[in-house]
C-alpha cells in the first residue's frame, strides 16, 4: 500500500499549493515605492460685481482650477419674483458654457440678466 506521500494525488495537491504560494509571493512584490502624489487642486471662490437693473449685482463664483463649480448671487436689488428666475437660468447656462460667451439675457429681466453676466464676467477677470 502506498503512504499518503507518496501518492499521485498528494504530489499534485502540494504542486497546486506551491505554486498559488509563489505567484501570491511574486504578486506582493510590485512598486513600493515612496513617491507622493500632487495633492487634489482645492476649490477657491472668486467675487465679483455688475449693475443691475435696480442696482449692484454680486455674486460669488466657486472654481476647481479652471472649471466653474457653482455661482451664488449674494447681493441684489433687482426685483425677488423677476430677477430670482433669470438668474437662476443664466447661472444655469454659464455653469453649462464654462463661462459667459454667447449666453443670451433672459426676456422681461434683460438688465438683471446682464448685470449677472458682468458680476461674473468682472469675477472671472480676477
Amino acid at each position: 500500500m502506498m503512504s499518503l506521500i507518496q501518492s499521485k494525488s498528494f504530489k499534485t495537491g502540494m504542486a497546486i499549493l506551491f505554486a498559488l504560494l509563489l505567484a501570491f509571493t511574486v504578486t506582493g512584490c510590485g512598486d513600493t515605492s515612496t513617491e507622493e502624489e500632487a495633492p487634489a487642486a482645492e476649490p477657491h471662490t472668486l467675487t465679483g460685481s455688475g449693475e443691475g437693473y435696480a442696482g449692484t449685482i454680486t455674486v460669488e463664483v466657486e472654481m476647481l482650477e479652471d472649471e466653474i463649480q457653482s455661482i451664488e448671487v449674494i447681493e441684489s436689488s433687482d426685483t425677488p419674483g423677476i430677477a430670482d428666475g433669470a438668474f437662476d437660468a443664466v447661472i444655469g447656462k454659464i455653469i453649462e458654457n464654462q463661462g459667459t460667451e454667447d449666453i443670451d439675457v433672459v426676456s422681461g429681466a434683460t438688465g438683471s440678466s446682464q448685470g449677472l453676466l458682468d458680476a461674473v464676467e468682472d469675477a472671472l477677470a480676477q
